[in-house]
């Protein structure tokens, strides 16, 4: 059961390469969004770290962005 969990949560954590692929970007593009604090994401030494739940709130609020009133 444990275990279970465990790798359902790891799948959480995506890399630029893993978020890129999920919202149809380029790698350079979401580097670019991160560091420049665009994005939710944190940096752990030198790489990049999103948890899946936040990237999909992310896009729901930028959906609401574009929406005109």
């Amino acid at each position: 059961m444990y275990f279970d969990v465990r790798i359902s949560h790891m799948s959480e954590i995506m890399t630029i390469k893993d978020v890129a692929d999920y919202i149809k970007m380029n790698e350079r593009t979401v580097y670019k969004l991160a560091n420049n604090a665009k994005i939710p994401a944190v940096r752990l030494s030198n790489q990049w770290r999103f948890k899946k739940k936040t990237i999909d709130e992310w896009l729901e609020a930028q959906m609401y962005k574009n929406v005109r009133r």
